[in-house]
């Protein structure tokens, strides 16, 4: 029995890079679309409302700065999703899973700014 050839991945790997890419490029329109946009005032004065909002996007633009490096130096390593470094094989995923739980983090808190600032405070 002969040895199996090696899996031709194709594109499959920087397709996933670029759709990482435009992930995080919308995530970062959105959120600057929401520091933009009012919503509503919050009861303690438009200053307060702003202070909550730029903490929010910082928040955000701070998760999508730790995504990004992590993207690169992954497709970086795995030269450009051709091989493992350390093991010759294809790569894995590009995204560890922890890059997954931090972009549904990031979003989930921009979804829940979002909600705050929309509900009307008397």
């Amino acid at each position: 029995m002969s040895a199996r050839p090696p899996r031709d991945r194709g594109l499959q790997p920087e397709r996933t890079l670029l759709s990482w890419q435009r992930t995080v490029f919308l995530l970062v329109v959105v959120v600057l679309l929401y520091l933009r946009v009012p919503l509503g005032e919050s009861a303690e004065g438009p200053a307060a409302d702003m202070a909550g909002r730029v903490l929010t996007v910082l928040g955000v633009l701070g998760a999508v700065i730790v995504l990004i490096v992590h993207l690169r130096r992954r497709w970086r390593r795995t030269d450009h999703g051709l091989h493992d470094d350390d093991t010759g094989t294809p790569p894995a995923p590009l995204a560890r899973p922890w890059a997954l739980v931090l972009l549904g983090a990031a979003v989930a808190l921009l979804g829940t700014a979002v909600a705050a600032t929309a509900v009307p405070t008397p």
